[in-house]
């Protein structure tokens, strides 16, 4: 499965620079149902953003409840090697 995380253009820098998206302790993602309710909850002013498409397989996924009436959201924890994903755009 595909999941998202969504960052800002000097965020996508730091992740290519490190070789790998590390979680401390976690790093939010999301499905793509969930990505207009992360847009519009966290990042309403942001310009520029990135959007990383990330394949789960193979990583430390927990899919966690964050928010009441909502599925459960992905989230990582350990790293994603730059491998792991799959598409950049901006957003």
């Amino acid at each position: 499965m595909t999941l998202l995380h969504v960052t800002t253009s000097s965020g996508w820098a730091a992740v290519k620079a490190a070789g790998e998206l590390s979680a401390k302790p976690f790093t939010h993602l999301c499905t793509e149902e969930q990505l207009a309710f992360v847009l519009e909850r966290h990042f309403p002013e942001a310009a520029k953003l990135v959007l990383l498409r990330i394949e789960e397989a193979g990583l430390d996924i927990r899919w966690e409840h964050s928010e009441p009436g909502m599925d459960d959201f992905p989230h990582l924890y350990g790293a994603a090697p730059l491998s792991a994903i799959t598409g950049v755009e901006e957003i």
